[in-house]
């Protein structure tokens, strides 16, 4: 379950919300895609209406957490991540850090790949009410991620980093971020 909001979302995105989890399968997960989805139906993020998914995959992700929900994605389809040379790679990286026990968790690597396209902070792309949501998300589907996460870096900072030294590649020049001069963009606030 996840943490009380400290904010006051849309009396729309409240009652979708409340829509999808009266179909809810009962996994930790469901409210999760719960938020995915009624951000997307207000417009809020930058993700597809399959979630990146494709629409195959998006339909058994709603019938394995919202059993009984009658749902048709638009047509909008766009953006098309498989256009971004790291999309991938990062689904990649991100599948082999899924816990494996959850329910999703496979889903959850292509949906946040696909959100790393978008331009905001990985919060906002995915349509999420803040910040909070992404790291329950992450803490839920990629717990050693968030364990590694010590310092509270941005998230999608924080994963390309992790993708790119894990690929052997290095792009900071500094030796630690506490001597760069851009650490306030990677461990700022995300307003």
């Amino acid at each position: 379950m996840l943490a009380p909001l400290t904010h006051r979302p849309s009396p729309a995105r409240v009652a979708l919300h409340a829509h999808l989890m009266s179909h809810a399968a009962g996994t930790p997960g469901d409210e999760f895609f719960a938020h995915l989805i009624a951000g997307w139906t207000l417009g809020d993020g930058m993700l597809p209406a399959d979630l990146g998914l494709g629409a195959e995959r998006f339909a058994a992700l709603i019938a394995r957490h919202f059993p009984g929900l009658v749902w048709r994605p638009s047509a909008d389809l766009a953006p098309r991540p498989e256009l971004f040379p790291e999309f991938e790679d990062l689904v990649r990286f991100l599948a082999a850090e899924a816990d494996p026990a959850q329910p999703g968790a496979a889903d959850m690597a292509v949906v946040l790949a696909t959100a790393c396209m978008g331009a905001e902070h990985l919060w906002q792309d995915l349509g999420l009410p803040s910040r909070r949501e992404l790291s329950q998300l992450i803490a839920l589907n990629f717990p050693a991620l968030a364990a590694a996460n010590t310092h509270d870096m941005k998230w999608k900072k924080f994963l390309y980093r992790e993708l790119c030294q894990r690929e052997g590649i290095y792009v900071c020049t500094s030796p630690s971020c506490e001597a760069c001069n851009d650490l306030a963009l990677c461990f700022g606030p995300e307003v």
